[in-house]
């Protein structure tokens, strides 16, 4: 598991589209007869409170530096966290058109990771209607949580509707020294970006035969239909309930026989109301009980008589056709008046048929 190196870029993208919500804010400053005389534009970057904070207040003389202008924005992420409410089932799998190849190859990606990102967004102007004047541009959209899209995996198709919440607003007059010094008042919101960590993309094959095969078993073997059905996962120590004639039920289970100091294990399948249906002898061999009979895709019984009388084939058209063309279904319908002998192994078609 560790040590695949992949890399999709996702926090550097909720970055970025975190950043693009408040990169085109503008203040206006207008005379006495509300006519607007300078209209500006709230610079925007990425970084720490402190640093913007140092930038203003530096005295920047002998770096022939020129000391940063308010008003301005700074943002930066400041925390991740998992979220267990939005976990969504670990194997479940997205599958997705390997479009970069000219083969039957398709991508494969297990289900993304729930996480929240905290951000804090840093408004910094030196008098308050400023601060003001840029926050309300900012608070009517989040009510409280204002949904992006995010193009998360382009080799997925997987594009993300992330929610990014408003958490709480704070503001701090950053006033300190002698009367020469410069006033910073400082606005600070805090956000939560919900989003999704994803794992790494795996290939595999594309399907593009599909054949069905239609039997008639032999008249020489008896085949008796099945009272019951297990299924193939069961194992000696699992209990299916399964229904059984409408009325009863079906138990598999694990017997153990003590004599002296030695247990023996036997499986045995028995109804609800306690009779057997199919128990182990102990030369590991298996006896019915009520004509009851279990069969699942292993059963071979009348399998040399039943030979294929018909076939349907599903196949794509044209042939050549890749995930992102455009095609259609080309169905087949086969009939064999002899009979065919299929190797389910291989889906070969053979002369006889040998157990």
């Amino acid at each position: 598991m560790l040590g695949s190196t992949f890399y999709h870029q996702t926090i550097r993208k909720y970055v970025a589209a975190f950043g693009t919500l408040f990169n085109d804010i503008n203040i206006e400053r207008k005379n006495s007869s509300g006519v607007v005389v300078e209209k500006t534009k709230v610079p925007l970057a990425y970084g720490p409170k402190q640093k913007w904070l140092l930038a203003i207040q530096e005295t920047t003389a002998d770096r022939r530096v020129t000391a940063t202008r308010t008003p301005r924005m700074g943002f930066a992420m400041t925390g991740v966290s998992y979220d267990p409410a939005r976990k969504l089932n670990t194997i479940g799998r997205n599958v997705a058109a390997n479009t970069a190849s000219a083969t039957t190859n398709m991508n494969t990606m297990y289900n993304p990771v729930p996480y929240n990102f905290e951000f804090s967004l840093f408004i910094l102007v030196k008098n308050a209607e400023d601060g003001t004047q840029i926050l309300e541009q900012i608070l009517p959209y989040f009510t409280p949580e204002f949904t992006v899209t995010v193009n998360t995996i382009p080799d997925m198709n997987i594009k993300a509707d992330v929610p990014i919440s408003l958490n709480s607003a704070g503001v701090a007059d950053e006033y300190e020294g002698d009367l020469s010094a410069r006033r910073t008042i400082t606005w600070t919101l805090d956000f939560t970006l919900k989003g999704w960590i994803y794992p790494n993309i795996t290939g595999g094959n594309v399907i593009k035969t599909i054949e069905v095969n239609f039997r008639i078993p032999g008249d020489d073997t008896e085949i008796e239909l099945p009272e019951f059905i297990i299924h193939e996962d069961s194992t000696p120590d699992t209990r299916n309930y399964i229904l059984l004639n409408g009325t009863n039920l079906v138990i598999f289970t694990l017997l153990e026989e003590s004599q002296g100091d030695t247990t023996t294990s036997k499986v045995r399948l028995q109804l609800e109301d306690g009779s057997n249906l199919l128990n182990e002898e102990s030369d590991n061999t298996y006896r019915t009980y009520n004509r009851a009979r279990v069969v699942n895709e292993s059963t071979s019984d009348g399998i040399a008589d039943a030979t294929i009388k018909s076939r349907y084939t599903v196949v794509p058209a044209p042939l050549s056709a890749t995930a992102d063309s455009d095609y259609g279904f080309s169905e087949t319908f086969e009939f064999f008046d002899e009979g065919k002998y299929n190797d389910p192994t291989d889906g070969e078609d053979i002369e006889t048929w040998e157990m």
